[in-house]
């Protein structure tokens, strides 16, 4: 899947400018401040379950409690499911007047992003890159993509104190960047993902003008009724 870069800065003292990097980190100065952009955590064990209890209230009356009628497969092969008693269902329901055509198209349209990355990361000129790549940071770590070298830090964090956690990010984070710098990774990623991602429009064409179509009747419905 995609990487973001979001959250602290590692070190506890703020919110790092959010990035996308899908195909690796490719700016080795936003590496050297933010690392990966994943906060060190500090919260307690007791007021994260605190918390996840009110999210999980939140979740049920958003997204229903009932038994998951609503089922589809993206393009990606990954099947999605949703209950259709929750308030989200509800308003699409009003909205867009039948819902699992809805929920279908959505769903589809919505995941075509991650299947042309997918359809990227299986390109044998991608692959070739991303092998120079995984030899450019083994001196450093060995990891076979951006994603294991994030995984190898999380593990290695764990035993770690926050400033030591906050460093080993921003080591791996440097490396990672510097590697994807020389070996072009990030361009080849995004010059491939266009090609992909013209191929799947063409593909899902019928399902995009569908979605286009309850999309602009939902657009219609809360207009006329000032919504």
């Amino acid at each position: 899947m995609p990487m973001r870069s979001v959250g602290g800065d590692g070190q506890g003292r703020g919110v790092a400018p959010q990035r996308e990097f899908p195909y690796g980190i490719d700016d080795p100065g936003w590496a050297a401040r933010h690392g990966f952009g994943i906060p060190v955590e500090r919260g307690s064990r007791e007021q994260g379950v605190s918390a996840s209890k009110e999210q999980q209230h939140l979740s049920d009356a958003l997204f229903g409690i009932g038994r998951r009628e609503l089922s589809t497969r993206t393009a990606t092969g990954l099947v999605v499911q949703a209950n259709s008693d929750g308030c989200l269902a509800e308003a699409q329901r009003v909205l867009y007047g039948d819902l699992g055509r809805w929920f279908r198209t959505e769903v589809t349209v919505n995941n075509l992003g991650a299947a042309a990355h997918r359809r990227v990361t299986q390109d044998p000129v991608y692959r070739a890159v991303l092998a120079r790549w995984s030899r450019c940071v083994a001196p450093v770590q060995q990891a076979d993509s951006p994603g294991e070298l994030r995984g190898a830090w999380q593990r290695r964090a764990r035993d770690l104190a926050p400033r030591e956690a906050t460093a080993l990010q921003q080591r791996f984070a440097v490396t990672e960047a510097r590697c994807v710098r020389r070996t072009d990774l990030a361009r080849t990623g995004a010059r491939l993902e266009k090609r992909h991602a013209a191929e799947l429009r063409t593909e899902y064409a019928d399902v995009i003008a569908e979605h286009r179509l309850l999309r602009d009747h939902g657009l219609r419905y809360a207009v006329r009724h000032g919504l």
